[in-house]
């Protein structure tokens, strides 16, 4: 009986040291495509991880080379950094919200990111505890990627791309496309790589005859494209796709995993939609923690002085400020148009915004008596990482936030 007592205290003990340590290891029974397999899983910082040794069973080889890790089959590489958030997919450098570890000498994967990188859909059904993984198929050329009622036709991926839109610019250099791009605006100087591609004029007015010049297989712009300059693309044969202003953060993902298609960046597309789902998970998580008597009212400063722009109702700026636990007093009107009689009634705790708004308010008398400026609650911020509908949003702008707010719960972020 003491025997018996005494091995159960060890495994108590030892389970306890586990939780201690945040880690919960078992054997799980996982519903790939409708049947049941036995994986090896953890669970470590509020994600779940699988062991690589269970990877093989989906066709995949996993190779340690001193800090890297690198997962892969015949169509896709991964290169995890051990004990980093990064993660290499293909050519694609990503950021993850967790650290792959190596523990007994066999690596652990942060499990939802792999699957969904190639292309499973991952579920839980409540019912049996349960992981459920479903194979999607795969699109292959030729595809069609409809804008609006327009559908285009792909015979191929894309090589050459004219970027009217700094979104577009940085979702392909995002997902390691990049080198697809021939031609760019003024306006899409991000990442630095992008400043030594050719320009191709400015968001408003391209240059035509410069795009032309190019010989491109596609255009891509913004709703905001000049009709002018559509037509004159379309007679020229030139397919053009336009990206139409997001109202919510799924619109971004959609609109990242067309262009993944179209550059066949699928897998690094995937890979990256689901590194900023999981971040956005987290930051759910964390705001979750964060009780309602500590949240603080913000307003975002679009443009300021003769009008009052802001992100209302309908823009994805609006939901990323909610994400992160702010009280957007702005959500009584819907889009961007604000007026200073509203902005004074609800006397926001902060405000955040470019710089050259902050010198306007505090030039003038309308906003003395403002809370936010009265406090020295006027944040700084680079409004491209805020208005502009790509990954910045989601790795540095909801970060910023809950930093400026909420600083005691930025750690829980782990990204």
């Amino acid at each position: 009986m003491g025997t018996v007592y005494r091995k159960s205290s060890c495994l108590l003990i030892g389970l306890m040291m586990l939780v201690v340590a945040g880690l919960l290891s078992f054997a799980s029974t996982v519903e790939v495509n409708g049947e049941n397999k036995i994986v090896t899983t953890e669970i470590k910082n509020g994600r779940t991880y699988i062991s690589s040794e269970d990877l093989k069973t989906f066709g995949f080889t996993t190779e340690i080379k001193g800090q890297m890790i690198i997962v892969k089959n015949s169509d896709v590489s991964l290169t995890f950094y051990r004990d980093t958030n990064k993660v290499t997919v293909n050519d694609a450098v990503i950021s993850l919200d967790s650290k792959i570890y190596v523990r007994n000498g066999v690596p652990y994967i942060p499990m939802k990111f792999f699957f969904e990188t190639i292309n499973y859909r991952v579920g839980w059904t409540p019912k049996s505890h349960q992981v459920t993984l479903y194979k999607l198929g795969d699109e292959k050329f030729p595809i069609v990627i409809s804008d609006g009622d327009v559908h285009y036709k792909f015979k191929a991926p894309a090589k050459r791309v004219v970027s009217l839109a700094p979104s577009v610019t940085e979702i392909l250099f995002a997902i390691g496309a990049g080198d697809t791009l021939v031609g760019r605006t003024l306006y899409c100087n991000y990442p630095t790589e992008a400043k030594a591609i050719q320009t191709v004029g400015s968001l408003y007015e391209p240059d035509l005859e410069g795009i032309l010049d190019l010989e491109p297989e596609v255009v891509i712009a913004a709703t905001h494209i000049n009709e002018d300059v559509l037509k004159t693309l379309t007679s020229a044969k030139i397919q053009t796709l336009t990206q139409k202003s997001p109202s919510k953060i799924n619109e971004i993902y959609t609109f990242i995993s067309k262009l993944g298609a179209l550059v066949d960046h699928k897998y690094e597309a995937r890979a990256l939609i689901s590194s900023l789902k999981l971040k956005v998970d987290r930051v759910n998580q964390t705001v979750a923690l964060i009780p309602e008597s500590e949240r603080k009212t913000i307003y975002y400063v679009v443009g300021t002085g003769k009008k009052e722009h802001t992100a209302g109702n309908g823009t994805f700026i609006n939901e990323v400020l909610q994400v992160a636990g702010g009280i957007n007093v702005a959500t009584d009107v819907e889009g961007w148009s604000y007026s200073l009689e509203k902005l004074i009634e609800h006397n926001p705790s902060y405000l955040f915004g470019e710089g050259y708004n902050y010198d306007t308010m505090i030039a003038s008398d309308n906003y003395k008596n403002l809370k936010a400026l009265k406090d020295d609650h006027y944040i700084k911020i680079d409004s491209n990482v805020f208005s502009i509908p790509g990954p910045r949003v989601i790795d540095l702008g909801l970060k910023q936030i809950i930093h400026t707010l909420y600083p005691d719960y930025e750690s829980d972020l782990n990204y």
